[in-house]
C-alpha cells in the first residue's frame, strides 16, 4: 500500500502522542493508558522510543510486545491496550459497500475489477486524470467517482468510520484538506443536524471527538488532490 495513505508516525513524537492521550476522554476501556503516564513514557523513552513509529515497530507482534512487556517492567495489561491504541492510527481500509448511500451498480462495477476497499481505491483516484479515466473505464458517474474519493479521503483519518465519514460528507467538511483548517464546534453542530435528519448512527459522540479527528487530520498526507 501507498506510503501516503497513512500518517508518517517517524514524524510524529511520543511527547505529542502523550499529551493526546492526556486531554482526551477515553473510553473506560483505554482509560489505563492515562494511568501513570508521566512514569511510564519515561519508560518507554529509556527503552529507546522517540515516536509512534518506534513504538508500532516494538509491539508490533503479540510476541513482541509481551518481550517489551518483561524487558520494560511495564504491566502486560497496559501494553497490549498501548498496542491497540497505536495500531489505530493506521485505520483498516474500509470496504466499500459499508459506506452508506453508495450504488449497488457502482459496487459491482468496481468489485468487478478487483476494488473492493478504500486502500484499492486511493491507488487509483488520487488526481481528477485517474477518476476521469475510472469513470470512463467503468461507465461509473463520475459525480459517485468524486463521493467515493471524498470517502476514501476522509477514512484515512484515526476513529473515523464508514458512518461517521458520511456525515463529514454530507456536511461539506468533505476532504482531509477542508477537516485539518475545520471549527470543531461548528463542525460538530453541524454532524448533531445531519445526524438528527438522517439517522446514519445513534452512537453517541461528542465534541472533542470531533476536535480529534481534526487535529489528526493534520497529519495525513494530503495525497487527494481536488
Amino acid at each position: 500500500m501507498t506510503d501516503s495513505y497513512y500518517i508518517d508516525l517517524e514524524k510524529y513524537p511520543l511527547n505529542k502522542f502523550k499529551q493526546e492521550l492526556t486531554e482526551s476522554d477515553l473510553l473506560p476501556s483505554r482509560r489505563i493508558l492515562k494511568e501513570q503516564i508521566d512514569n511510564r513514557f519515561k519508560i518507554l523513552e529509556s527503552k529507546g522510543i522517540k515516536n509512534l513509529n518506534d513504538l508500532l515497530i516494538s509491539l508490533k507482534t503479540p510476541k513482541k510486545a509481551k518481550e517489551f512487556a518483561d524487558k520494560s517492567s511495564l504491566p502486560q495489561d497496559y501494553i497490549l491496550i498501548l498496542r491497540r491504541e497505536v495500531n489505530s492510527y493506521l485505520p483498516k481500509p474500509v470496504n466499500l459497500e459499508k459506506f452508506p448511500g453508495i450504488e449497488k451498480d457502482t459496487l459491482s462495477k468496481l468489485n468487478n475489477m478487483g476494488i473492493k476497499n478504500t486502500a484499492h481505491l486511493f491507488k487509483i483516484i488520487k488526481t481528477p486524470d485517474e477518476r476521469v479515466k475510472l469513470a470512463a473505464e467503468t461507465k461509473i458517474n463520475p459525480e459517485e467517482i468524486v463521493k467515493l474519493t471524498k470517502l476514501t479521503d476522509l477514512s484515512r483519518v484515526k476513529w473515523i468510520g464508514p458512518v461517521f465519514a458520511r456525515m463529514f460528507l454530507d456536511s461539506r467538511t468533505d476532504t482531509v484538506e477542508k477537516l485539518s483548517k475545520a471549527d470543531a464546534k461548528t463542525l460538530y453542530r453541524k454532524l448533531i443536524e445531519i445526524n438528527e435528519e438522517k439517522g446514519y448512527t445513534k452512537g453517541r459522540f461528542i465534541e472533542s471527538d470531533v476536535e480529534l479527528c481534526i487535529k489528526v487530520s493534520k497529519m495525513v498526507p494530503k495525497a487527494i488532490y481536488y
